[in-house]
């Protein structure tokens, strides 16, 4: 276990809590007396003033609301993963840190992916974010997708997922919910958690080791501190019935260089690069002995600054932050029989400036709303290329093959928006929240003929796509409220929607994907969800708990629908020909059930659930005037959740025994019975299993700087696979981690 980060004392500027990650608009206080000054956070694990124990809930977070709040007062249902999480439950990968997390059920294409199903959408439709940056882009594809395992698990001190709709404060892509990955940050002199670290981490189900060396130097307003990983995993022994998967184990070097400068009380800069090379990393789902398809390079670069002040006056706080994302891919398919090495690749720029602020209070009178405003571009560019080689020698013949591209040219997109928020005083019994965004999206796609390359023998010619931009608007607003009904108990509604803007890959994606071959095309509208969410918090010192229920309807929702190419309906692989097309709509019913009670001073009992129920409605295209059919959205994971038991007879030790379920799922839709890592190749498939596994840790601090962790998995060794995955869970196997505080 890591240390617990100590309260901030009282200053001139008070910085974050203790090796968090501020937020875009987290403050460094103001001056002692100001009347503005916003009173400080509790830092998590601090003690609760009026119970004087440790709470049950963590207590600061800041993507709700870009502002920070206990959660305790939050507006919205959320699940936090804390410093004291990561530490006790040491993740293999960043996603794999949401394993345990209420209302998230997470997806594995492969073991160096894990995407987020948060209320039933997944994929183009949650937005992901690194420290309040997004890390979707314009490429971001409809189906699940590995963005979030390019972030480097030794770096993140918080993860904050929002469930429901963060269109207002986040803009595009935030139907299902919004994750916010937040990283360490370097501490001045005067702070006293330490600088540097070293981190390790073995598993012996994929034989993995993993390093991490972290260093650097506090000054009275200058702090430098940089980290350096290294990961290496084999491939991963699953349950009993399985054994050792093939073509799962991947490499991967990490990088960050963080600094921090106070110019003067109130005003700080930050400035940040992380970096990933991600190297072999295969797709069991589409492997086998012959014929095999890896992520042979998936890199990612991060560049971001941020200046941020906070202060008396009209701004009370306020934050201005450049960021540059490249974000890189390269698929191989080796397909031995025909001596064939089959390459597709894609760069992505991404380039974003952010403005937002503070005001005070719109007057003096108790309860007054306080405004947050902003306003935000991001443009992105994407490059495409394809190629075909011999295997026996790729680097000699390596031909390029245009028309095989996932998109052609280099296609650009550009969204700007601007926000407002308003917020009550969560201190007081009644408190509400009302906010709307605006933003304008521009797509522009350059001439198309990879169909007519593609097909020179179809017994038509195919059509060549002409340049074009495509304009849209995207409109979100939403309306909260909060009632306390009794000491430390809360009801709260809220009416939200949300957008999603067709991007790049909807337009222009063609080739294999999925359970398909796309067929690009350009007739689609913005997607637009309407929100009620109907909820209760408990938060008592010693009883936490949470209840959610949450309707939603996706009006348009973007989807892969069958079509015909050239009058067939099949490839000669016999690949069913999709294009994307704005379904009629969809509706989502979401329940999240939570509690935690500490029954005894050292031992806590946790458990929760969540059910999610889908329906949609589309057209068969290749049948003119079919009737619309209904079905579940795909993957839509089934009623799962975890019971724990926590026991804590001090500071220095724990044992934790985990329990995670899911029930099967026969609710599939078509795409899902084409899907092998929904439906596999069994006669009859029309269901995934349920499962239960049992997990058991335990940690330790030996010493002052030293601490220690270990987890033996799935104690009966189960094989079982998380619905719509493409692999195997780990078999029974241990993990050990190890820190030291430098």
């Amino acid at each position: 276990m890591s240390e617990p980060s100590a309260p901030e004392p009282a200053s001139a500027e008070a910085s974050p809590p203790a090796g968090q990650a501020p937020s875009a608009l987290e403050p460094n206080a103001p001056p002692p007396g100001n009347p503005v000054a916003p009173s400080m956070p509790v830092p998590a694990g601090a003690v609760e003033p009026e119970t004087g124990v440790e709470p049950v809930i963590p207590r600061t977070v800041v993507t709700a609301t870009r502002a920070p709040r206990p959660t305790s007062s939050q507006p919205r249902a959320m699940s936090v993963v804390s410093r004291d999480d990561l530490a006790r439950r040491p993740a293999r990968t960043t996603p794999e840190a949401l394993f345990e997390s209420e209302g998230v059920f997470l997806q594995k294409t492969n073991h160096g992916g894990g995407a987020p199903i948060i209320r039933g959408l997944y994929g183009q439709h949650v937005l992901l974010l690194v420290d309040g940056v997004r890390l979707n882009n314009g490429t971001v594809r409809s189906g699940p997708n590995q963005y979030l395992n390019t972030v480097d698990p030794f770096l993140v001190e918080q993860i904050e997922v929002v469930r429901g709709p963060g269109s207002v404060l986040y803009g595009s892509d935030a139907l299902g919910g919004v994750v916010n990955v937040r990283t360490f940050w370097p501490r001045f002199a005067s702070e006293t958690t330490p600088i540097g670290a070293v981190r390790g981490i073995a598993g012996s189900a994929d034989e993995s080791l993993q390093g991490h060396l972290r260093a650097g130097v506090s000054l009275q307003d200058t702090a430098v501190a940089g980290g350096l990983t290294l990961r290496d995993f084999n491939d991963l022994r699953g349950g009993d019935r399985v054994g050792v998967q093939q073509y799962t184990g991947y490499q991967e070097g990490d990088a960050a260089l963080k600094v921090r400068h106070r110019f003067q009380p109130g005003l700080q800069l930050y400035l940040q690069y992380q970096g990933v090379r991600q190297s072999d990393a295969p797709r069991l789902d589409r492997s086998a002995p012959g014929d095999f398809r890896r992520f042979s390079d998936q890199e990612r670069d991060f560049a971001h600054a941020r200046l941020e002040h906070s202060g008396s006056g009209f701004l009370r706080r306020g934050a201005v932050e450049l960021s540059v994302h490249r974000q890189s891919e390269q698929v191989d398919r080796f397909r031995v029989a025909r001596d064939r090495l089959d390459r597709d690749s894609v760069n992505v720029w991404t380039v974003g400036l952010r403005a937002e602020g503070e005001a005070p209070a719109l007057s003096a009178l108790p309860g007054a709303p306080v405004p947050i405003f902003g306003a935000e571009v991001f443009h992105d560019k994407a490059t495409s290329n394809a190629g075909r080689s011999p295997l026996s020698e790729p680097a000699l013949d390596f031909s390029p093959l245009p028309e095989d591209a996932r998109y052609p040219g280099a296609p650009t997109s550009v969204s700007a928006g601007v926000f407002g928020l308003l917020s009550s005083d969560v201190e007081r019994p009644f408190s509400y929240h009302a906010g709307l965004r605006a933003q304008l999206h521009r797509v522009s796609l350059p001439e198309d003929s990879r169909l007519r390359e593609a097909f020179p023998d179809a017994s038509t010619p195919l059509p060549v796509l002409p340049a074009t931009t495509q304009n849209s608007q995207g409109l979100a607003g939403e309306l909260g409220v909060r009632q306390r009904v009794a000491d430390g108990v809360s009801v709260l509604l809220n009416l939200g929607s949300a957008f999603r803007a067709p991007n790049i890959d909807d337009y222009l994606r063609l080739g294999a994907d999925g359970p398909g071959y796309l067929v690009p095309g350009r007739d689609l509208h913005p997607e637009q969800s309407y929100t009620a969410e109907l909820g209760t918090r408990v938060d008592r010192g010693l009883v936490g708990a949470q209840l959610f229920y949450a309707f939603t309807v996706v009006d348009g929702l973007v989807g892969n629908v069958p079509t015909l190419l050239d009058g067939q309906q099949f490839t000669p692989d016999d690949v069913p020909y999709r294009t994307r097309q704005n379904l009629d709509r969809a509706d989502i019913h979401a329940l999240e059930a939570s509690v935690s009670v500490k029954v005894l001073p050292s031992l806590t009992l946790a458990t929760h659930a969540t059910y999610t129920h889908t329906t949609s409605r589309r057209q068969d295209l290749t049948v003119e005037g079919s009737p619309f059919i209904r079905e579940p959205l795909s993957r839509t994971p089934p009623l799962n959740g975890l019971v724990r038991a926590t026991w804590e007879p001090g500071d220095v030790f724990f044992l934790e025994g985990v329990s995670r379920w899911g029930l099967e799922q026969d609710a599939f839709s078509a795409a899902d019975l084409l899907d092998i890592r929904t439906c596999p190749e069994v006669p009859d498939c029309d269901r995934t299993p349920s499962f239960i596994v049992f997990h058991a840790r335990a940690g330790a601090k030996l010493g002052k700087r030293l601490s220690a962790a270990v987890t033996v998995q799935n104690l009966l060794d189960a094989t079982y696979r998380t619905h719509g995955s493409g692999v195997d869970e780990p078999g029974r196997s241990a993990v050990l981690s190890l820190e030291a505080s430098l």
